[in-house]
């Protein structure tokens, strides 16, 4: 019994030790200095978007119809797995950097080495894979480079070829003075390093892109804002700021899903200890849903609300090192840091309503907005706008700072006879209410409104007027909440939300682009057809020709 204990306690032991120990193996070949990556679950997308459904598309029959599309295009149409590539373990994008280099890559596994081979030689029959170690490398057009062993492959490519392509087609008299620089090289380098890349130099060890990659997702993306920040050629003023305290650490990381009638999207954002620790202690509990009954119209057309401690400002200026100029230029118009935090409760509401496209003013937008914010200590408020009104009276705009107050909160309106209808209260109930109660941090934003006054604009152009439709007829709104701390980040939840609740949202957006893309074409094929009248030369009157 004794020895048997003493087995299962040795397992356990080496169990917990190689599962500690264990690499992401999704992250092995991507930097972990790189600026987005982005993973496909084709598998997954595959299963609510077919290819079959995809060979029905207009797009799809155009390329493949077309007489100039080469046999062994069409073969990977007809069935994308002969390129060699195992799809069902899915695609890895990401853009990094290399020693100055920004390149783009995409990774994933094989199928079978030899189609994989053929499929990239048809790019350009005349070059040849080179075998170094064991990695095989391929130049392709424009100095892009692939790379592949007998279970990996990836593609290195460098950024500036399509904008110098772009270029090419502005200006074909200068391209040849601008055409990038021969990087086929280098990129075999970084394509070669990224094979071999050290444990401690790739996203394997990352606990945090290893937990995205956990997530139940069709889509998953890392953005790791320190990454992008420090590869900003310069910050300019801003540089002279302690700016590292906010981006150390800085990731954000997103899960799509698509499903019945709307994209979900998740997201988590992670910050450095010294920030979180402020953050955290300075967020608020929920957004103040009385403000938002408020709003003196049932046609909102946009909200952004959000509740936090003020005193967190202060914090987070201090953190920067530049709370002693801050401070300066406020005591000089009339206010200090701790006014600021006092000044208001933390609850916080911009709103946009009654939006309409106004035909007597040239088709400009007409709309109302309120601009609200809890009363603190109403002296401290006071003073803050005081320095407000002072300052733009020395620009010339004294009408800039109109607004309404009470006992509890102060409005900035797009009129004040609108800033009062809020003040007075109401009890109007949105549709959106439930999904953002109970958050520090909510969004909503009615796209099919916006559409819907824009499509009563007059226009000549039936494409345009066919285009809106369409969009009508799919897009309905967006509606975010979050804000709280979990599992060492903040959470954020959004729903893109299209008007058709019962059908997969994938082959809604699939559908849409097809009809966008049948509309654009119809409209080439008109202006195409046009031209041609136009260059055919008038009939010659050969009765009266002597």
């Amino acid at each position: 019994m004794k020895s048997f204990l003493k087995l299962s306690f040795l397992s356990v032991i080496i169990f917990l030790f190689s599962s500690c120990g264990k690499n992401n193996e999704a992250g092995k070949m991507i930097p972990s200095d790189a600026l987005f990556v982005t993973q496909l679950n084709v598998k997954s997308l595959s299963n609510k978007l077919s290819w079959d459904e995809i060979k029905k598309t207009s797009w799809y029959q155009k390329v493949y119809s077309d007489s100039s599309t080469p046999d062994w295009r069409r073969k990977i149409l007809d069935n994308p797995s002969a390129s060699g590539i195992d799809f069902d373990e899915g695609l890895t994008f990401f853009v990094a950097k290399n020693s100055g280099t920004e390149y783009f890559a995409a990774e994933g596994k094989l199928k079978s080495e030899k189609d994989f081979e053929q499929f990239n030689k048809n790019f350009d029959p005349s070059q040849t894979a080179k075998k170094e170690g064991n990695i095989n490398l391929l130049i392709l057009k424009d100095n892009n480079v692939v790379g592949w062993n007998d279970d990996h492959f990836i593609y290195v490519m460098n950024p500036q070829t399509t904008s110098s392509q772009m270029y090419k087609w502005r200006d074909s008299t200068n391209f040849q003075n601008n055409a990038p620089a021969d990087k086929s090289a280098e990129l075999s380098a970084i394509c070669k390093n990224l094979f071999s890349l050290k444990s401690d130099s790739s996203l394997s060890k990352n606990d945090h892109f290893a937990a995205l990659l956990k997530e139940n997702g069709d889509i998953h993306i890392w953005q790791n804002s320190e990454a992008i920040v420090k590869s900003s050629s310069s910050l300019g003023m801003l540089g002279m700021l302690k700016l590292d305290a906010f981006t150390k650490d800085n990731v954000s990381t997103y899960t799509v899903n698509f499903d019945k009638g709307k994209i979900n999207v998740d997201q988590k954002t992670y910050l450095s200890k010294e920030l979180t620790d402020i953050v955290k202690k300075y967020t608020g509990n929920s957004i103040n849903m009385d403000m938002i009954k408020n709003i003196p119209s049932q046609n909102v057309l946009g909200i952004f609300a959000f509740n936090f401690k003020p005193e967190g400002i202060t914090e987070l200026i201090k953190l920067t090192g530049a709370d002693g100029i801050v401070n300066s230029y406020a005591q000089q118009m009339g206010f200090t840091l701790d006014d600021f935090s006092k000044a208001t409760n933390g609850d916080w509401l911009m709103a946009f309503s009654d939006f309409k496209m106004n035909p007597d003013t040239l088709n400009k937008p007409d709309l109302n907005y309120i601009f609200s914010a809890g009363i603190g200590d109403k002296a401290s408020l006071q003073k803050i706008v005081d320095a407000a009104k002072k300052t733009t009276s020395q620009l010339g705009k004294d009408s800039a700072v109109n607004y309404v107050m009470n006992n509890k909160m102060i409005a900035f309106g797009s009129s004040t006879s609108f800033a009062n209808q809020y003040l007075a209260g109401n009890n109007n109930k949105f549709d959106f209410s439930d999904e953002i109660s109970g958050h520090p941090v909510a969004f909503f934003l009615d796209i099919h409104k916006i559409l819907s006054e824009f499509s009563t604009l007059k226009t000549d152009h039936s494409d345009r007027k066919e285009m809106l439709n369409q969009s009508l007829n799919t897009w309905n709104n967006i509606i975010a909440s979050g804000g709280e701390f979990k599992d060492n980040g903040f959470t954020f939840h959004a729903e893109i939300n299209l008007i058709n609740k019962d059908t997969n949202s994938l082959k809604q957006l699939n559908n849409y682009l097809d009809e966008m893309y049948k509309i654009n074409e119809a409209r080439k094929d008109r202006s195409t057809a046009k031209l041609d009248s136009l260059l055919v030369p008038p009939p010659i009157d050969t009765v009266n020709v002597k």
